[in-house]
């Protein structure tokens, strides 16, 4: 992906990380600056790490400590990293993460685990898609990619900003959220925040703005389907309330 976004053959400015319980924010936001601290000052030298890069992939990422996940909760909404006593712009287009578990039972996690908008559960390869994963051939070179430049991703944003919602796509939303809060009534983990139905309706203004709309259409509204669960289990039960705005009078 950072390949194959941005000028140049690097593509986006990429850090990647594996996080464990002994992860210190060292590790991803910097070490301090030796110099800043014979000055009194705290302020950490992030140049190649998190807060200085487009793209980031951490895995494991529920592992972390909480220093940690607090700087990434300011990060991914704000896109701001507190260095010492300066608020740092962060220029991160997306954060992508793995984890082979989820903080379902965790608390103190779920506002972190709300700002990933769009979850995908990844299960082993099939054993009729083996084939496919043991062709070499059909492999794809990163050379081979369509660049998409800063310029497109500029354009694009603004196209996205001015994606009008329409009533009946607003009212199918409404009816998502209603009918999300009905089936999930006994189960505390899974709700749908006002921060994430926000980024919801930005996530469909993009869908549109790619498929040369100025109005999000119900098509969009498939998007959601990655969105509205917490656990894969209620995947199921979240397609559902998602097919009732197609099927319902």
């Amino acid at each position: 992906i950072a390949q194959g976004l941005g000028e140049g053959s690097q593509g986006l400015r990429y850090f990647e990380y594996l996080l464990t319980k002994f992860s210190t924010p060292e590790e991803l936001f910097g070490p301090l600056s030796i110099t800043a601290l014979k000055n009194d000052q705290f302020h950490r030298n992030t140049d190649g790490y998190l807060p200085s890069v487009e793209l980031a992939f951490l895995d494991e990422v529920f592992k972390a400590s909480s220093s940690i996940l607090n700087a990434l909760l300011t990060i991914m909404n704000e896109r701001v990293f507190h260095n010492g006593s300066a608020a740092q712009h962060v220029p991160l287009r997306a954060l992508i993460a793995a984890s082979n578990e989820l903080p379902t039972d965790q608390e103190e996690l779920s506002a972190l685990y709300d700002r990933f908008l769009v979850r995908c559960f990844v299960d082993y390869v099939s054993e009729e898609s083996l084939p496919l994963l043991l062709d070499t051939e059909s492999e794809t070179p990163a050379g081979g990619l369509k660049r998409i430049t800063a310029n497109d991703i500029s354009e694009l944003e603004s196209l996205a900003q001015n994606v009008a919602l329409p009533a009946e796509v607003m009212d199918a939303i409404i009816h998502i959220w209603q009918q999300h809060k009905r089936v999930f009534k006994n189960d505390s983990q899974e709700y749908l925040s006002d921060r994430r139905l926000k980024k919801l309706v930005r996530l469909m203004q993009f869908s549109a703005a790619t498929n040369e709309r100025h109005e999000i259409d119900f098509s969009d509204l498939l998007l959601l389907r990655n969105c509205l669960w917490n656990n894969p289990k209620n995947a199921g039960k979240a397609q559902a309330i998602l097919d009732s705005v197609f099927h319902d009078p």
